[in-house]
């Protein structure tokens, strides 16, 4: 199915509501002061009649006056076709052109001229108002269209255009209706008796149906669709190109005009947009850097400080890269359309289109940053991707960011990410998530220099624990969650940078040591434990004795390791041949007599009650024995 919105541009009181009532039989000034003033002064909307049962037409009726310039850029925004109405009475008007001015500015590709009023006009005056907006039409996107003259009074012309408008709209492109890319600008909001909440709005990307869960942006807001109309009439789903109400389960004072209904998780709000901005050549207005103006996407408006990237002053007709902050969060994707107005007088001067949604902040004058822009305003689909990772790769992103930061389909995005692997400048370091080769090779020497200062120092020792290992990562990988820490780490000992043992990491070829020195030490260690015997030395002591502690320590903790030395207690260690002898006399004792008591165990062991408790209490913290009534029993 094909659906179709044609949306009238033109001067106020030439006459674009009496054409879309003869097109449709549709009146669509429905204020009371609209019908008092005899000026549009909201949106109306009308459906006009096809041949095709599955051809939807719809025709919004725009403001011509120049102070609803808002509500015109509210519903310009998501047309296929546009109609640019000039009373033949009157000719090209001012508001004709800042009209025009902004169709351009929205990308607005196809349409037809209207002569309207053509019964109050002789066929020579008429030939003039025809060849003014032939000389003014060339070089836009109207250049060489058909001029229709029609009386929307007498019908003259009305058939004519109707049977243009029909043949032409299967030429036009399709709309995308994944249901994914789900978005609806909601240009009215209202609550209808009995039914709660209802907003109503041109359906630009995306499709959806009566379930579904949407998200409204920039508020972030859940909300279920209770009930769907396309044209006033109940359906089941709608679909890109067809004006939309929606039933939304949620309060009316949570909405805004402006605000964004799209599938969650599809937009990202944010305070500033990358854009290429572009100013009309027959403005008489400049933008300076730091410059205040009126910002306009979709059917909201937002006052933006405009930060001019390469130069202090943009001039008529010139573009431009700058970045635009504003003064609240707003919700748009990249390639949108936009349009700007002088901040004060109110003025249409420019617009253009939106590179990057959710940029960092820029300082000015940096080639990298120009650099990029280029790359996200011309370059392929490949080069795009690749510009994005890379700046995206240190939150280590999966392909759904990719896809809402370059703005194409999951599927797609996923595709060329998978392409682009073999590249080499691409890696998937998890399921589904990636990072540039160039960051990579970053951030390994840092984790290496960690690495290769902790083994310097700590010769003897298997490795640096993973946990201070992954705190030191996430340190200089501020925005990072632990989860892409672990994905991380884990890739990296795939690739064998890292190894772990025991909890510990270590750089891969690293092999603890130990000097001729070293061996000697540890054999003086190992022989002072010995002839202890059951009279553990206190490790303090033998540390402190030594001549370079922290050796020592290392040289301890790897006895430890290695099974030659038993930790009995933090502070006291035992041979391990002393160990399996006290904890064969134990079990010797207990199998006899059933049990052993403290007193008993001295005995045995011939040592102080200090120690034999300590090694009984060992015993009992590995479940070798269990203490009742003051005796043990094995376990």
């Amino acid at each position: 199915m094909q659906n179709i919105i044609i949306g009238t541009a033109g001067h106020i009181d030439h006459g674009k509501t009496c054409l879309i009532k003869a097109l449709t039989g549709t009146d669509t000034d429905r204020l009371k002061e609209e019908k008092k003033r005899g000026i549009t002064i909201e949106l109306g909307f009308a459906k006009m009649e096809s041949d095709d049962a599955d051809t939807n037409i719809g025709i919004i009726d725009v403001p011509g006056h120049e102070k609803f310039v808002k509500n015109m850029l509210a519903g310009i925004g998501g047309i296929d076709f546009v109609l640019l109405v000039i009373a033949a009475d009157e000719g090209i008007m001012p508001q004709t052109r800042e009209h025009m001015d902004i169709l351009k500015l929205l990308d607005i590709q196809h349409g037809f001229v209207v002569l309207t009023k053509c019964d109050n006009c002789e066929e020579d005056w008429i030939e003039l108002v025809k060849e003014e907006v032939t000389e003014y039409l060339a070089g836009s996107f109207l250049e060489g269209s058909p001029i229709f003259e029609v009386s929307s009074h007498t019908g003259q012309g009305i058939e004519d255009l109707r049977t243009e408008i029909l043949k032409i709209i299967p030429t036009l492109p399709a709309h995308n209706t994944d249901p994914d890319m789900f978005r609806l600008p909601i240009d009215r909001v209202f609550t209808m008796k009995g039914h709660g909440t209802v907003i109503t709005g041109t359906l630009i990307e995306g499709s959806c149906r009566t379930g579904d869960e949407v998200s409204l942006m920039p508020t972030g807001i859940n909300a279920k669709i209770r009930s769907i109309q396309v044209y006033g009439q109940e359906a089941e789903q709608a679909f890109a190109g067809q004006r939309t109400a929606l039933n939304l389960t949620v309060k009316t004072e949570a909405i805004d005009r402006g605000s964004v209904v799209a599938r969650p998780g599809s937009m990202i709000k944010t305070f500033m947009v990358d854009v290429r901005l572009y100013l009309l050549e027959n403005t008489q207005r400049t933008v300076l850097n730091n410059s205040h103006v009126h910002f306009y996407y979709g059917s909201d408006e937002v006052i933006g400080k405009v930060v001019l990237l390469d130069r202090d002053e943009q001039l008529p007709g010139e573009t431009a890269y700058a970045q635009i902050r504003f003064e609240h969060e707003i919700a748009l994707k990249r390639l949108d359309h936009f349009a700007i107005r002088f901040y004060s007088p109110l003025e249409t001067i420019g617009g253009g289109l939106v590179l990057d949604a959710s940029p960092r902040r820029h300082k000015r004058r940096q080639e990298d940053v120009l650099a990029s822009m280029q790359i996200k305003d011309t370059g392929t689909k490949e080069e795009l991707m690749e510009r994005f990772l890379e700046e995206e790769s240190p939150v280590f992103p999966d392909t759904r960011l990719l896809s809402l930061k370059t703005g194409f389909p999951l599927s797609e995005a996923t595709a060329i990410l998978k392409k682009s692997k073999g590249t080499g400048r691409v890696l998937e370091i998890g399921k589904d998530i990636y990072i540039h080769k160039q960051f990579y090779d970053s951030i390994c020497p840092l984790l290496t220099k960690i690495l290769e200062d902790f083994h310097r120092s700590n010769a003897l020792t298997e490795g640096l624990s993973k946990e201070e290992v992954k705190s030191r990562l996430t340190q200089r990988l501020y925005g990072a969650d632990s989860r892409d820490i672990d994905t991380f780490y884990d890739y990296l000992i795939q690739k064998k940078v890292i190894k772990e043992k025991d909890g510990l990491t270590s750089l891969y070829a690293f092999v603890p040591k130990q000097s001729v020195d070293h061996r000697q030490e540890s054999q003086a260690i190992i022989a002072q434990y010995k002839k202890a015997g059951f009279a553990m030395p206190k490790t303090d002591d033998i540390i402190n004795k030594s001549k370079n502690a922290k050796i020592t320590r290392q040289l301890l903790d790897k006895m430890v390791k290695d099974g030659e030395l038993i930790k009995v207690t933090p502070a006291y260690y035992m041979h391990k041949d002393c160990y399996e002898q006290a904890l064969g006399l134990l079990k010797d004792h207990i199998q006899k007599n059933g049990n052993i008591t403290l007193g008993d165990y001295r005995t045995l062991l011939d040592s102080s009650r200090k120690y034999t408790q300590m090694i009984l209490e060992y015993f009992d913290s590995k479940h070798i024995t269990k203490l009742a009534d003051e005796k043990r029993t094995l376990l």
